[in-house]
Order: C-alpha cells, then sequence, then structure tokens
C-alpha cells in the first residue's frame, strides 16, 4: 500500500501492449509520491499475437487476453473503466463519459486504431477486427450465425499478414467444428499479390497453401461497398458474400485530432524519437495510434511490444528530472505467421521456411510473454527512486489542523454543487409531520481503485439501512480521509468524490448537506445519511412469520472477490460485473416492495446472509436457506474455492451464525457484503410476483433464498 504523500498524477489512456509492459515495470519499480491511473474501455486487452491462435482453437480465451485488473493491482495503479472522449492539453485533462474529467501531470495514450472503412461502408456490414479488443464478441456472434443459419461464401477483405493469418484460422475452425458443413473463402487484396509487405519467398509459400485450401484470392480489388453482403469493387466487380470479415489497414481515432494533437494526414499523433508527442512535452504516444516522426514503421504488434521499455525509461526521467533518452526501432523483425492449424511460416529479410516446428517456436515466444502478466511476482524491496523530496519536513498534523485547506474545499464544492454547496456550521433538516427520522452510518477504507466508484459506492451501502426500514433518503453528511498530496493532487481526488457521491445521490433522490474532509495515510469515505418513514409503514427486522418467504434482490461475492483483487487474483470481469452491481441502488427494490406484504426487510452487508438472517430471528422463529437458490456473483465461486480466499470477516461471520457442519458451497453465506441487496420477508402467495417485478426493474439476480419457521436459529438445506 503506497502511503507516501502524492506529488504527481501520471495517466495511461489506454490498454495496449506498450501500456500493460509499463505496467509490470512500475510494478516491479515503484515510484513513491506518484498516482498513476490506467483509463480503458475494457477490463482485459487481447494479445494481438494470439488472435489467429484463438480463433483457431488452439487456445483458451484467458490465454490470449491480459486481464488489466490485477495488473493496475499488482503496480499500485488505479483503475478506471471508461471511454476517452478527448484531451485538454491546456487544462491537462482527459475527459471521460459520464464522469468528471481526470486531471495528469504526465500522459501516455496507447489507445489502437479504429477499422478503416469506406465512408459508403457501414460497421453493419462487415465483422471489423479492429479494435481487436472488442473483436471476440463480433466472433462469437459469427460462429453463433454460422450454426444456425445457411453460411455458403465468407469474404475477408486485406490480404496482409492480418487477414491472411485470420483467413486461414476461421477457415480452419470452421472445417473442424462443422465438418459436415461446406462453405467458400474468399481473400479480397487491394493489390496484384497478396502480403505486399513481405519477401517474394513468403508470398509464393503462402500463394501455394492459399490454392491448396481452395480460398479464392480476388485481386486489384478496392472494395467500395458492402450492403447486404454484396462486395462491390470501385471497378464494378461484384460478389455475394453471407459474411464479410474486414481487416484493412487501420485508421486513426478522430479525438487526438479533434483535441488539438500534432496528427499525420491519416490522422495518427506524431511523436519524436523519445516517445513524446510534438504538440507537448508531458504527453507521450505509443502503438498504433502514434506515429515516429522520423522512424516510420508499419502499424504491427511488435513494434508496440518493444516501446514499452522506452516509455517507461523516458517518462519516468522526465518525471524525476532527467532527460528522455532517444529511441530508434528496429528496421525488419521475424515474422512467424500461423497457419491454421499447428503450422506457421517463419520470414526475415529475403528468407523463408516453414513447418511445425515454427509454431511451437512461435506459441513459446507467446506463451513466455503472456506469462510475465499471468503471474506477476511478490515485491516487497524498497524503492530506488521517490518524489518525496519535493515535500518540506513539518509533519502532518491531526485534529482540526489535518483538515484539507479551506479555499480547495470551497472552490470543489462551489464546482460541483454551485449554489446549493452547504455554508452553515451546521445543517437544519424539517422532518415533515407525522414522519420519523431515520439516521444511520457507514464508514470504511477504500477497497475499490477508483475514487468515482468508490463514492458511489459507499454512498450506495450508507442508504440502504434507509431503504431497510422502508424510508426514503433525505440527505447526507460526507467523512472524507484523503491521502496526503499537493493541492494540485487534493483537488483533482475530491473532484472524482464528490462528483461520484453527487451523482449518487441524485440516484436516491437525496442531497449533500455537508460533511468533514481530513488528511490521512489513505482513502477512506463515509457517509451519515438522513431519511424519513411514516412510522406506520417502517419495516423492522424482527416483523416475520412462521411461512413467509425470504427474496434476495442482489447476488453474493463481494467480500471474496475483492479479496482476490488485493491480491491481484480476481479477474477484471469479475471485478467489472461486481462494480456494476455495487453501484446499483436499492432504491427501485424498495418502491416495488412497498406493493407487497413486506413483513420484515434488512440489507445484506458485513455480516453476510447468515449473519442478517441470525438478526430476523427470535425465539420460536426461525429460518431456512435453501442454499442451491441463493444467487451468488461471478467469481465469487472460484475465489472461494479454486483460490481458496475469504474476507478477513468471514470467519468472524462463520462462528456467529452458529452453524457448522456444512458443505463447501455453504461458505458464501458468511462472505461479507459491500453494498449488497435487501432481503424481504413477504407473504408466501405474493413471493413469486414479487421476484418477477423485481427481475424486471432490473434486479436480474433477485431470487427466493428461503423461508421462515418456527424452530429458532438458521438452518441450510442444500
Amino acid at each position: 500500500m503506497n502511503n507516501f504523500p502524492i506529488a504527481r498524477e501520471l495517466v495511461l489512456v489506454g490498454g495496449g501492449h506498450s501500456h500493460v509492459i509499463f505496467l509490470r515495470m512500475l510494478g516491479m519499480n515503484p515510484v513513491p509520491g506518484l498516482k498513476t491511473t490506467l483509463i480503458s474501455p475494457d477490463t482485459r486487452t487481447p494479445y494481438s499475437g494470439m488472435l489467429p491462435g484463438l480463433i483457431a482453437g488452439h487456445y483458451q480465451e484467458d490465454e490470449a487476453y491480459i486481464d488489466l485488473v490485477p495488473l493496475c493491482r499488482f503496480a499500485g495503479v488505479d483503475f478506471i473503466q471508461s471511454e476517452v472522449g478527448a484531451v485538454d492539453l491546456d487544462e491537462q485533462t482527459v475527459a471521460l463519459s459520464g464522469r468528471p474529467a481526470v486531471h495528469y501531470d504526465f500522459l501516455s495514450l496507447d489507445i489502437g486504431s479504429a477499422p478503416a472503412l469506406d465512408a459508403s461502408i457501414s460497421d453493419s456490414d462487415v465483422i471489423s477486427v479492429k479494435p481487436i479488443s472488442t473483436f471476440l464478441t463480433r466472433w462469437n456472434a459469427f460462429v453463433k450465425r454460422f450454426e444456425l443459419e445457411a453460411v455458403s461464401d465468407i469474404g475477408f477483405v486485406g490480404a496482409g499478414a492480418g487477414g491472411v493469418e485470420l483467413c486461414l484460422a476461421v477457415q480452419y475452425f470452421l472445417s473442424k467444428q462443422f465438418p459436415d458443413r461446406s462453405f467458400r473463402t474468399h481473400l479480397f487484396t487491394e493489390g496484384k499479390t497478396i502480403l505486399s509487405e513481405f519477401n517474394t519467398s513468403t508470398r509464393i509459400r503462402f500463394e501455394r497453401l492459399l490454392a491448396t485450401r481452395n480460398i479464392q484470392v480476388h485481386r486489384e480489388f478496392r472494395a467500395t461497398s458492402a450492403a447486404g453482403g454484396l462486395l462491390v469493387s470501385a471497378d464494378a466487380r461484384e460478389v455475394q458474400l453471407d459474411e464479410i470479415f474486414w481487416i484493412t489497414q487501420a485508421s486513426a481515432q478522430s479525438w487526438p485530432s479533434e483535441s488539438g494533437f500534432d496528427v499525420d494526414a491519416a490522422g495518427f499523433i506524431h511523436v519524436g524519437e523519445t516517445l513524446q508527442t510534438l504538440s507537448a512535452g508531458n504527453v507521450f504516444a505509443v502503438g498504433d495510434c502514434a506515429r515516429m516522426v522520423n522512424h516510420p514503421r508499419p502499424k504491427a504488434g511488435v513494434y508496440a511490444v518493444r516501446q514499452g521499455k522506452p516509455l517507461f525509461r523516458n517518462v519516468m526521467a522526465l518525471l524525476l528530472g532527467s532527460s528522455p533518452k532517444p529511441y530508434r526501432p528496429q528496421s525488419s523483425f521475424l515474422s512467424l505467421i500461423s497457419t491454421g492449424p499447428q503450422h506457421a511460416i517463419a520470414s526475415r529479410n529475403g528468407f523463408s521456411l516453414e513447418g511445425d516446428w515454427a509454431w511451437r517456436w512461435k506459441n513459446w515466444i507467446d506463451s513466455r510473454f503472456m506469462k510475465r502478466f499471468s503471474e506477476l511476482p511478490n515485491m516487497h524491496q524498497e524503492p530506488e527512486n521517490s518524489l518525496q523530496a519535493e515535500f518540506d519536513d513539518k509533519m502532518h498534523c491531526g485534529g482540526c489542523g489535518s483538515k484539507v485547506a479551506a479555499d480547495l474545499l470551497h472552490d470543489v464544492l462551489k464546482d460541483i454543487l454551485g449554489e446549493s454547496a452547504p455554508v452553515d456550521d451546521a445543517a437544519r433538516i424539517e422532518i415533515p409531520a407525522g414522519k420519523t427520522l431515520l439516521q444511520s452510518v457507514d464508514h470504511f477504507r477504500s477497497f475499490v481503485n477508483d475514487p468515482y466508484l468508490q463514492a458511489r459506492i459507499a454512498l450506495c451501502h450508507s442508504v440502504s439501512d434507509i431503504y431497510a426500514c422502508g424510508g426514503t433518503p433525505h440527505s447526507v453528511l460526507a467523512s472524507l480521509t484523503l491521502p496526503f498530496g499537493k493541492p494540485g493532487v487534493t483537488k483533482s481526488l475530491l473532484i472524482q468524490i464528490l462528483q461520484g457521491t453527487v451523482d449518487q445521490l441524485q440516484e436516491e433522490g437525496a442531497i449533500l448537506i455537508g460533511g468533514h474532509t481530513s488528511e490521512g495515510l489513505e482513502l477512506s469515505i463515509g457517509f451519515t445519511a438522513n431519511g424519513t418513514v411514516d412510522p406506520s409503514d417502517a419495516w423492522s427486522k424482527q416483523g416475520s412469520s412462521p411461512g413467509d418467504v425470504l427474496v434476495l434482490t442482489k447476488a453474493l461475492g463481494t467480500g471474496t472477490i475483492f479479496a482476490a483483487d488485493m491480491r491481484h487474483l480476481a479477474k477484471g470481469p469479475w471485478v467489472s460485473d461486481a462494480l456494476l452491481q455495487m453501484t446499483r441502488s436499492n432504491s427501485d427494490a424498495v418502491n416495488i416492495a412497498k406493493n407487497f406484504t413486506i413483513q420484515a426487510c434488512t440489507d445484506i452487508t458485513g455480516f453476510g446472509l447468515a449473519g442478517h438472517c441470525l438478526e430476523m430471528t427470535r425465539p420460536g422463529l426461525g429460518i431456512e436457506l435453501q442454499l442451491s437458490n441463493v444467487p451468488v456473483m461471478h467469481g465469487a465461486t472460484e475465489c472461494l474455492h479454486a483460490l481458496g480466499i475469504t474476507s478477513s470477516l468471514h470467519e468472524a461471520n462463520k462462528r456467529s451464525s452458529g452453524l457448522s457442519g456444512l458443505t463447501s458451497a455453504a461458505e458464501i453465506l458468511f462472505d461479507p457484503q459491500t453494498s449488497g441487496g435487501l432481503l424481504f420477508s413477504v407473504a408466501a402467495e405474493e413471493s413469486e410476483k414479487l421476484v418477477s417485478t423485481l427481475k424486471s426493474a432490473g434486479y436480474e439476480q433477485a431470487s427466493i433464498v428461503g423461508q421462515v419457521t418456527s424452530s429458532s436459529g438458521i438452518q441450510v438445506a442444500t
């Protein structure tokens, strides 16, 4: 854990090959005082070298993808899953979709490229390989269509290495997976030959292979239209196809040029020999999105991989006050191009060789590279570099001397809340006639490496106690501890937290009426939630009667998933799915439940499902849980059983429940939840309707998980 004051903010946009190498190097060479954030629309990034093998069926999905979430945990880096819309080079901010912009002192872009489609060709007409990060979704949809529909002719537009390799991989997979199906394969090239960037020897080998595989090559065919599967060339030739894969030279994304970056005619960002952009010395660009002015190279994964180390070296040099060093990319490289089966052709300079041995060699190189990111080392060394010299030697005060500076706090509150920002020393709350005031407080350390989402989750968690009583949230008081840092760093962090708070409050229909900020060793966020309820409509925990049915609105698993995440062992999709559920408010569930006969209610949080069920029991009243019906988050079972990871509160919850002799599957009952669901005790005859209504409203995991009995305590049925 980084408990050093923060001096600088580094933002990495994109999870490309250069950035994953950068992250691994940062994890092995941490810089105290540096706060780094990775922004990516996806939690995983595919390794382009293994994509044809994945399509051909030689690799499992996890083998061909680098998981950014555990990699960021290893590197001590915040991870924000979001699209980027622009960069403000003057204000030094990155604009994100649906959330506040992120400030940077240093910025690096590794955002890949976009499909190079002719203006007359629609995304819906073709299966574009770019962006590679989302190609697998399009590929799986194609396989499903192939399985269910009549597909006779498949075309591949683009006959460079990527197009030829994909064409062969797809044909091999379909022939092996569907041996009774017949189909024709077409390859289209704008030139007279395929693989124009390769030597004659390599081209001859592939021409021979394509002929052997009965793949028809259409030469000098520049596609200008693909509507309805009819591929039309510039010279009016037509080929009717059922599916069209698009693997032409990629184009640049539009927002860098729109943001004012110095770009080439195609929109790729100009960079110098140090990988710094020509637009700003504190901004770097690498991979497919960049073009080296003095050393232009074709778009290839090998160049992006090779840029990772010099990028790290030069960013660190600039950060620590040294001069970046020039980087000159190699002019040629060994290409190992797979041919569908476990066979490959090796090409370099004027020579080529082929055989199964070449595929094994390629597999060894690729697998060794991927292991660097799936088998992360344990790091306990003292960092060599630090930014701590930028702070004076005054000790950080406690008490009110630890508060965040007044002018900084005032500026952020005014920016976010405007005229509604609280100004008095205390908040006034007027209680409507006939209503009872509900209050609850929750506060916890940050466990999510995204302060905006952490604030939303903490707010959701806090107001759940109000909902569990059948109440309506009115307002909250915030209690924030921010890590020590320079004023600019503290301000940008506070913006993320308060904007997350305000955004979630809008969903809850409540307002921020005040709070307290202080500085400390690590980020922690808490809220005191206020709400109101009509006493006659209030729910209690212990109002159930025998025969009532228990309905749970959300799945279980946050405790074990984030315990695994802290050890950088949780997969990105598991964490992403958990975050989505944790930011799902319980407000709609309460509004739905008020139309049913709710006898009792509680929210499932730190004590786990078993512990909170125990709170609902009393002498002569017990609960029987149906274990097979309990919804479990994606990845939670793997974390609990395959990885053997439990939350620090798990064993205490298990002891408190009094349950013993259960199967291993019952361990999920003791998993502590953050921003968990509500547990309703409802009249049996209404339970199915309640569940179906909750599901229709977006609570997809809502389930009947048990019933109230006349026996004391808790029983678990499997």
